[in-house]
């Protein structure tokens, strides 16, 4: 069932989780590799019981190198879709260093780089736990690899939280959930809102790219990696309505938690092709390349 509009969104963040919410919290942060959860855990935490199968499910297949590999695969895939229908900008180029210094386009990179590595993993990670919802999953052949945990990054970037933010920025929020019809804003957006020259420039580029065809082309496509990536994942994965139903789970949190799931798929099919835009343009955009490295302008979309 899809997300009703109007509907809000419920979180459990890790202040207020109760200690096993929180100890799960605390195992998938070392097992993604990131220092903090916001958004999308802390909106199954409202589901304990759900949230606790999920990550008995996972868990094999976060230790997998396999799930690593797939991932950078559909980075791999948004990145490509991003540079070759897309013509980006060196945004940079255009604010002055009294705008966007030397050291904040560093900040803004790393910043980048952690959601490019992050946004991926969730996609991938929602996309299998649908389809184990569905029905078996993920290949029972395939020997898992095992990676090492990965230490969290040192920390977890700036956010300008709505409540504190100035109003120009705010109006940009405002704009952005209108224009992805969502009753959130994503982190990646509040954490560009520390350099709001960036923020203002890039949502300008990104309004135009959303107008093509082609971008829901990609999104959609990207979505369809995630669903194919996911089959490749350790398996077999299921996690049925059965089973969540012999939890103790209520039918109505089943529903509940699948219109998540699906809300998330679709977001983060988004936000990995919107952010790969934006790791594009601070490494100098496309617009230098030559023309036969270029698809032709017909298929581009400026």
């Amino acid at each position: 069932m899809p997300w009703k509009k109007g509907n809000r969104l419920r979180f459990v963040p890790e202040e207020i989780a109760d200690p096993a919410t929180r100890q799960i919290y605390s195992h998938l942060k070392r097992a993604l590799g990131v220092p903090a959860l916001r958004l999308f855990y802390p909106a199954l935490g409202v589901y304990p019981e759900f949230l606790n199968l999920h990550w008995e499910l996972m868990k094999p297949v976060l230790e997998s190198q396999q799930f690593f590999d797939c991932a950078g695969r559909l980075r791999a895939d948004a990145y490509t879709r991003a540079h070759n229908y897309y013509r980006i900008p060196d945004i940079c180029a255009s604010l002055s260093e009294a705008r966007l210094s030397v050291a904040a386009r560093q900040e803004l990179t790393a910043t980048i780089d952690l959601f490019h590595h992050r946004d991926s993993l969730l996609l991938l990670l929602f996309s299998a736990q649908i389809q184990a919802m569905e029905g078996p999953t993920g290949k029972s052949d395939k020997e898992p690899k095992v990676v090492m945990e990965q230490d969290p990054p040192v920390s977890w970037p700036v956010l300008v939280e709505e409540e504190n933010a100035p109003a120009s920025v705010r109006k940009k929020y405002d704009e952005i959930r209108r224009a992805f019809d969502l009753p959130f804003i994503n982190s990646e957006y509040m954490a560009m809102a520390r350099f709001p020259d960036f923020l203002s420039a890039y949502w300008d580029l990104l309004k135009k790219l959303m107008g093509s065809p082609l971008y829901d082309e990609c999104q959609y496509g990207l979505r369809e990696t995630a669903w194919h990536l996911a089959r490749e994942l350790p398996g077999p994965l299921e996690l049925s309505m059965d089973q969540l139903l012999a939890a103790g789970i209520e039918q109505d949190d089943i529903a509940s938690v699948a219109r998540i799931l699906e809300l998330f798929v679709k977001n983060l099919s988004g936000l990995v092709l919107n952010v790969a835009v934006a790791k594009i343009a601070l490494e100098g955009g496309n617009l230098h390349l030559s023309p036969e490295k270029q698809t032709t302008n017909s298929d581009r979309v400026a």
